[in-house]
């Protein structure tokens, strides 16, 4: 099981960019409930991977952004 965290940051804190890396992870691994789920809280969202593969791929699809 992989954890991608992303903080809601200056870098990553615009409503562009959130959109970005949504649109991303949705694009490449379909909607929550599969492959992954989400946690959100007011200072950070997680996506949690059961397939350590997959999670690694996110991990560098939004690495740029974190």
């Amino acid at each position: 099981m992989v954890t991608v965290h992303v903080p809601w940051s200056p870098k990553a804190g615009s409503i562009p960019v959130w959109d970005e890396i949504t649109v991303s992870i949705i694009e490449r691994f379909g909607l929550p409930g599969d492959k992954y789920t989400t946690e959100l809280t007011d200072t950070y969202m997680n996506f949690v991977f059961d397939d350590d593969h997959q999670g690694l791929i996110c991990q560098l699809l939004v690495s740029d952004y974190i």
